[in-house]
């Protein structure tokens, strides 16, 4: 749906007080704050573009209060928990295989879904991620510790976004977590606890931005971010797989999850 469609299609005005209607009838409608709150930047960008003037102040735009941004994030030892269970044998190897992706490199329900065969380099040890929401689509080094499970999934296999879902909650009723699934979880769950223990792990915030994709910073940090993990031409010319990665490593050796693939892990 075209936000600013509907907008003008409800709107008998362009000003602030068809504005203001505008975000009642979407209040009233049960939509998300989120979205509520996306809905009006798409209108002030409308406003712009045709050069109408914008009434609204800076922080008047709509709030969204702590409910509404309700993202839930897994506990270090919950996700310990889930990694024992594919460790011990109690997951199917495409369980296995994404719960080591999403543990390991942060990666989205959609993410996961568009893994191919052709992403995987198992002789190269490498992995490559389609991110999505506009951000940076690069390769991964693979790790020993996850690489035998990533080699036990056949990667030719179509998943939906439905099904990924599936896979998730199937691996906390296998972990005996079902009693988890009425918190909104998800893979995205993991990803957010990912970024909390790389800063926890002293991993430099760039670093962490880089490692799980996110697009370029904004403000004052743009340009160290656009600087930050460029590909280095050495003497031996460029190397796209392994240069794009170089940095994992360094990522790797604080990384909060990985020694939990470990055989004993510790």
């Amino acid at each position: 749906m075209s936000y600013a469609q509907h907008f003008l299609e409800q709107a008998d005005d362009l000003n602030r007080a068809s504005v203001d209607r505008y975000l009642d009838s979407l209040h009233r409608k049960g939509w998300k704050q989120g979205t509520i709150n996306f809905a009006f930047r798409v209108v002030k960008r409308l406003f712009a573009v045709n050069e109408l003037t914008w009434e609204y102040h800076r922080g008047e735009a709509p709030g969204i209060g702590q409910r509404d941004e309700y993202r839930p994030q897994l506990s270090i030892d919950i996700i310990r928990l889930m990694i024992e269970t594919a460790r011990n044998g109690k997951l199917c190897p495409d369980e296995s295989c994404f719960l080591a992706c999403s543990t390991t490199y942060g990666l989205r329900r959609e993410e996961l879904v568009n893994l191919k065969k052709e992403d995987i380099n198992l002789a190269s040890r490498a992995i490559y991620i389609s991110t999505v929401k506009s951000g940076r689509q690069r390769y991964h080094l693979i790790p020993a510790e996850i690489y035998p499970y990533l080699a036990n999934h056949d990667f030719s296999q179509v998943y939906g976004l439905a099904t990924m879902s599936h896979v998730f909650n199937k691996i906390l009723d296998k972990g005996k977590l079902r009693e988890l699934r009425g918190n909104r979880l998800g893979w995205h769950s993991i990803r957010r606890a990912l970024f909390d223990g790389l800063i926890n792990s002293g991993v430099n915030p760039l670093a962490a931005r880089a490692f799980l994709r996110w697009k370029g910073a904004t403000g004052e940090m743009a340009m160290p971010a656009r600087y930050y993990g460029n590909v280095v031409i050495g003497l031996e010319g460029k190397k796209p797989v392994l240069e794009e990665a170089k940095g994992d490593e360094e990522v790797f050796e604080l990384h909060p999850f990985i020694h939990f693939w470990r055989s004993n892990g510790d």
